[in-house]
């Protein structure tokens, strides 16, 4: 029974350690996935930066929309679960696996 009640004691305790960081991202995914299922392109332009490394025609968001979100990317990105991991600068950064297409998400120096 010791060993019972040192085992629960244990994964009560450790519970924060695997407890999603509270960075805000859980609140930016509902609204952002929100606008993805409904194809809101300006509340999407909104809370989107394009980032580098991407091909010329998507370099803008009007772009990359055009190009990329199709009925079912929106609707593969709108139903994935983000998955996070701390970069090398110990900051925290999401990936959404869409088929072939991996969508990433950091926090912004705008937040």
């Amino acid at each position: 029974m010791k060993l019972v009640a040192i085992l629960v004691l244990s994964v009560f305790l450790a519970a924060p350690a695997f407890a999603a960081p509270d960075d805000g991202f859980a609140a930016f995914w509902k609204t952002f996935a929100a606008a993805v299922a409904k194809d809101d392109a300006a509340a999407l332009e909104r809370l989107t930066v394009m980032g580098p490394g991407l091909d010329s025609q998507d370099q803008t968001f009007a772009g990359f929309r055009a190009h990329v979100l199709d009925r079912k990317a929106r609707r593969r990105l709108a139903a994935a679960k983000p998955q996070g991991q701390v970069n090398g600068l110990g900051q925290m950064e999401y990936s959404a696996f869409c088929g072939q297409i991996i969508f990433g998400f950091s926090r912004t120096a705008d937040g």
